[in-house]
Formats: C-alpha cells, structure tokens, sequence
C-alpha cells in the first residue's frame, strides 16, 4: 500500500526560492517539471491543470514516458487516499515513487479521477524564460477560480456590445445622412 503521507523515498534538498517573480513566469512561460533526485523530466507545464493542495500534488493531464504506471492497483483504508483505488507512479531514472492515479475515489476526490497527482515535494521545476531551476512546492500552480475569470469576460463583453452598440449607431447615422443627401 502506497503511504502518501509518510512518502519520503525521493529525497529533495530545501532549496528556498529567491526570486518572488518566478509565479508569473509560470504562466506566462514554458516549464519542465524533472525528478528531485535524478532530473528526470515528468512533465512540462502544457499538460499541468492545476494543483491539489489537499495532497500536496500537481494536478496532470500528461506526462513523459519518464513516468512509469504500476500495473498493480492497489487501495487505500486510511489517510489522503482512504477509500481510493489507484495506480502508483515511478520515476523511470531512480524507480522513486512520484505519485498516484486515481480511479475510485470519495465523492471529495472526485475531480481527480483518471489524472496524474504528481507529488510537488518529489520535483524541481525548469523554467525556461529563467533559466532557473526551482523546488516545485515553493511555487504555486492553483487556479484562478472560475468565478473571477466570468466576471472578467463578462465586463469584457458588456465593454465590446457597448462599443459595437456605438458603431452600429453610427453605421445607422451614416446611412441616414447618405440617404437624406442623395434625395436632395
């Protein structure tokens, strides 16, 4: 059985991020996720959807053939995963454990069905604009929440109706003004 909360076979040293400024280069700029202990790469930031505080993992739609799924599922009674059927993840360089798939879950863990959880403080982060390489759990992946991204657009449609409102208003006076000059 996989023991996510006692976990510590990849070893990572604790490294402090000193540039505040990297949060923005995540998402603004290419990233590669590699191995705490042997750099290997897992993933890269395409395929990242997010992070799961809950199991201090990232959340994954991919990741590289570096990653090796155990055939063998395996479920959980206690702890983060109680109640789950899984697949664990290995890292190909150092046959480490990274992390899980889960395929059973408690209706709280639900939205992670069928994704790699890659555990943040098993990995490094390459990040390209930099050149830096950086501890992953000193940064964050979450998500901006979906309220305040529909807010944004909203105020961002209102914006553009109220201008095609205003050039359509002037579309109409135009033609107005073409139709009164062309009777005269």
């Amino acid at each position: 059985m996989y023991d996510f909360e006692s976990f510590q076979s990849c070893d990572t040293d604790d490294q402090k991020l000193e540039n505040e400024s990297v949060n923005q280069a995540i998402v603004e700029n290419p990233v590669t996720f590699h191995c705490g202990r042997c750099n290997t790469v897992w993933a890269d930031s395409r395929g990242i959807c997010g992070e799961a505080t809950s199991v201090n993992s990232l959340i994954c739609l991919e990741v590289t053939q570096d990653v090796i799924i155990n055939s063998e599922r395996e479920w959980s009674l206690d702890g983060l995963f109680s109640a789950c059927v899984y697949n664990t993840l290995q890292c190909a360089g150092c046959l480490c454990l990274v992390g899980v798939i889960l395929y059973s879950t408690p209706e709280h863990l639900s939205a992670l069905r069928n994704l790699f959880l890659l555990k943040k403080d098993q990995m490094y982060c390459y990040i390209f604009s930099t050149g830096q390489m950086v501890k992953a759990s000193t940064l964050d992946f979450s998500v901006a929440p979906l309220g305040e991204c529909l807010s944004e657009l909203r105020q961002l449609i209102q914006e553009t109706e109220s201008h095609l409102s205003n050039v359509s208003a002037v579309m109409d006076d135009t033609r107005t003004n073409e139709g009164t000059s062309s009777v005269q």
